[in-house]
């Protein structure tokens, strides 16, 4: 099988987008800080301070240590004690507790913070919670960041996807922003030729705003038949069922009955299609096949309020004697409430290219596949024996799909690329690590990256992240 029965598996690395006031001296961590929700006061001239953090009218205690520019200490809430961490970097303080960052400002006699804070990762239920991790807000109340210009930052994370059906290995992994939720997972269907799927969500709990990874699977249409088959039957692993040209239609016919129930009842506003895309994707199959890409925009009622989701899809036809092979090879849905998703596409878009497939997991579905191409039915559901052989020859199976998989992550970035090209608010930076492309949201000054994979983009040409900080940074050039 090609490629294309992954292109629905998004693979990412953590990323941060920070904002950053003109630097001024700093006697010391005393003084007061301000953040959005937040005021930090802190007092002491030696390493160790005390001060107070006030969130929604409650003042809490707090004493810390400093080392150099960086603070480590605890605050006292509701009967329990919180540990926390904090760096200046100039007038800012990035203020940190359980996977919650606050960016704050150091106020003069009039500051004014304009310093949004990230979005909060959520955290495991505690006897006493952390009110300084954020809980959940009405969607209406949110004022969601996408640019430099709304003067907010937004944290990525890395989220690594294990594959139980190959050993708990490493899958796929991609960026997901900060405190956003993850929940499905790679999903194998023995019987098609597809024979894996990533079916997941990622979710903001605060505004509801889903990033979806929807099925893909291969079809037949056999233009002669011996024996009528029903539409829908499972025909030699692919699924019997006529062309369908039509983005909306094909969308409407397999998505809105499982995936996209809520969608049943929308309205389109838009389609477009991306012509660019489509020319990558036939280029990576090759041969006389036609690829069809687009975006579907829907509104719809959830919860009282208005949606708007955009749907991707990509469909390849491969015309031969007597039938035709068709396919979908990605398809992804953005969703959020009205008046967001334009703000924030450029986000998910970074979500969805920053894509990594593990090669020792592309190895083992690869091998799979032949085993399913060579008719061993039998041994593909015997997932145990097939998980221990793949242990056994883990090396020289990744061998045997090295070219395969470079090939694949090359036409990848191809294909991202195209894809950013129909998205507003994206530029492309260069990894000074990993020498490749890697699209992120636009508007900014400069952007860094460091060995694990974290990404910082700031508005201020002065900024950067190698002050205060034992981690090296290298600045992304953008390539044209």
């Amino acid at each position: 099988m090609s490629c294309r029965s992954l292109g629905a598996v998004f693979v990412a690395i953590s990323f941060v987008l920070v904002t950053h006031n003109v630097s001024l001296p700093a006697a010391g961590f005393s003084g007061t800080y301000k953040g959005e929700q937040i005021v930090i006061s802190l007092t002491g001239d030696g390493p160790q301070l005390t001060g107070t953090i006030e969130v929604g009218g409650k003042k809490y205690p707090l004493a810390a240590t400093a080392t150099g520019s960086r603070l480590a200490g605890t605050f006292k809430a509701d009967g329990g004690t919180f540990k926390f961490t904090a760096v200046l970097n100039g007038s800012t303080l990035t203020f940190e507790t359980e996977g919650t960052t606050y960016l704050c400002q150091r106020q003069d006699a009039g500051g004014q913070t304009g310093v949004r804070n990230p979005l909060a990762r959520g955290n495991e239920p505690k006897p006493q919670p952390n009110p300084l991790a954020r809980q959940a807000a009405k969607p209406d109340s949110q004022t969601l960041p996408t640019s430099a210009a709304s003067g907010t930052s937004v944290k990525f994370t890395r989220l690594s996807v294990k594959d139980p059906g190959i050993n708990n290995i490493e899958a796929v992994s991609f960026l997901i922003p900060a405190g956003w939720k993850a929940e499905g997972g790679i999903q194998w269907f023995r019987d098609y030729s597809v024979l894996a799927n990533l079916l997941m969500k990622v979710t903001d709990p605060q505004t509801g705003a889903t990033i979806e990874f929807l099925p893909i699977q291969n079809f037949t249409w056999l233009t002669q038949m011996v024996v009528p088959m029903t539409p829908g039957t499972n025909y030699l692993g692919n699924i019997l069922y006529q062309p369908v040209t039509d983005l909306a239609q094909f969308i409407q016919i397999f998505y809105f009955p499982t995936a996209l129930r809520q969608l049943q009842n929308a309205r389109i506003l838009s389609s477009e299609d991306l012509p660019k895309v489509a020319a990558q994707v036939a280029q990576m199959h090759g041969g006389p096949c036609t690829a069809k890409s687009g975006r579907i925009r829907y509104e719809y009622q959830a919860g009282g309020q208005p949606w708007e989701e955009d749907v991707y899809v990509t469909l390849v036809y491969t015309p031969m004697q007597q039938m035709t092979l068709w396919s979908v090879t990605s398809a992804y849905a953005f969703r959020a409430p009205k008046g967001h998703l334009d703000r924030l596409t450029p986000v998910m878009n970074t979500t969805i290219n920053t894509q990594r497939l593990s090669p020792d997991w592309y190895g083992g579905y690869m091998y799979v596949q032949k085993l399913f191409l060579d008719r061993m039915n039998q041994g593909i559901r015997n997932a145990g024996a097939i998980s221990d052989t793949i242990t056994r020859n883990s090396e020289e199976i990744r061998r045997m799909f090295d070219d395969s998989y470079r090939q694949r992550c090359q036409s990848q970035d191809r294909i991202s690329r195209s894809y950013s090209e129909y998205i507003r608010g994206v530029e492309t930076y260069r990894n000074p690590y990993e020498d490749r492309p890697i699209q992120l949201p636009s508007g900014y000054a400069n952007a860094w990256v460091n060995r694990s994979g974290e990404y910082i983009l700031s508005p201020q040409a002065g900024f950067d992240p190698n002050i205060g900080s034992n981690t090296e940074w290298r600045r992304l050039e953008r390539t044209p």
